[in-house]
């Protein structure tokens, strides 16, 4: 924050005592009645004290800004401000107090009365006290704004969530691929027609009811995916042999496994010669998908292709999804999830 700070930007430096200096100069004037000596005495030596002095104490109210920014007691935010903004001012009365008595007593060779330190004191203290207000009001705006752009982002990312959760659920590519192959099928064969449209409304109709339950069981899945692949089957991809190795019970996000199988045969090369093989096993601490990769040019299999997946997975396994290569077989890890079904009741 304090980079961005006009404060501690090179010229506002520069310049900036310059002016303050030459108003404290001229309220001086304007104090002891002397305002009459302004067009002989502009340039005196009072008015270069001024500005040097101005100089002196925007620096370490600069200085204490780091400072103070660093230092993380009290907690209280409003506390922090009132002792930043009293021990500031307080350190600028001790330097203006001595700079002035040194200059009174070693150049002007006399000792400064307190009405002289009074009028000097308070003129540098309000330079002081409007340099800290700024600084704090520009952090409390800070706070406030980035406060609302992270409300907004994490708006904004809900939105792309729930687009993404419809867009899954609904699947437009294969819902055309299989309603265009069911208008084929329909002219060629009104039986086998009519065993793909079972196919296609069970796993629409898993889809469409189980995109709104955080997690569903292993078996359920499979018998889903069981359809999935007959119906893929059906579409000019290469066919498909799912083996499953997978006894014990587990729980997964609901379509992660009808994602990740459509997400490997719509990137493998179709060929009406080679069976694509699919086999789902297990370890200790993944639920796994193994294939030998045969990709297609414009279409591969990466991390980014399953970023919904592995941001879904991320809210209930402390394990990440991987996507690994072994003896030639691409390896997709779902990591086990701990559920307790009986918690939802």
């Amino acid at each position: 924050m304090t980079k961005k700070l006009f404060v501690h930007h090179p010229v506002f430096r520069l310049l900036s005592p310059i002016f303050s200096g030459t108003l404290v100069y001229l309220l001086l004037l304007l104090i002891n009645n002397n305002i009459g000596q302004l067009q002989d005495t502009f340039l005196g030596e009072e008015l270069y004290v001024c500005i040097g002095l101005a100089y002196l104490i925007q620096e370490f109210s600069r200085l204490s800004l780091l400072f103070f920014r660093r230092w993380n007691t009290p907690k209280s935010l409003f506390l922090k401000a009132a002792v930043q903004l009293l021990a500031t001012i307080a350190v600028t009365v001790v330097l203006v107090s001595s700079s002035m008595y040194l200059y009174f007593k070693f150049v002007l060779f006399y000792t400064p009365n307190m009405r002289e330190l009074f009028v000097f004191n308070h003129l540098f203290g309000f330079i002081t006290l409007i340099y800290v207000i700024l600084y704090l009001s520009h952090g409390f705006l800070y706070r406030i704004n980035t406060e609302r752009i992270a409300e907004e982002l994490n708006a904004k990312n809900e939105i792309e969530a729930d687009f993404l959760a419809f867009k899954r659920g609904i699947n437009p590519d294969l819902l055309y691929e299989s309603l265009e192959a069911m208008l084929v099928l329909m002219k060629e064969d009104a039986e086998a027609a009519e065993q793909f449209s079972e196919h296609f409304s069970i796993v629409y109709r898993y889809i469409l009811s189980k995109g709104k339950r955080e997690l569903v069981s292993l078996g359920e899945e499979l018998e889903v995916l069981h359809e999935l692949v007959l119906l893929l089957n059906h579409l000019p991809y290469r066919k498909i042999e799912f083996e499953n190795k997978v006894k014990s019970m587990q729980w997964i996000v609901p379509t992660s496994l009808l994602q990740l199988v459509e997400y490997i045969v719509k990137t493998t090369i179709s060929s009406n010669h080679k069976v694509l093989k699919i086999k789902l096993f297990e370890d200790q601490e993944y639920c796994s998908l193994q294939y030998r990769p045969e990709e297609k040019l414009n279409a591969q299999l990466t991390k980014a292709t399953i970023k919904t997946i592995r941001n879904s997975y991320a809210y209930y396994a402390e394990n990440k999804v991987l996507l690994t290569e072994e003896n030639g077989f691409r390896i997709l890890k779902l990591p086990k999830i701990e559920y307790d079904e009986r918690s939802d009741h």
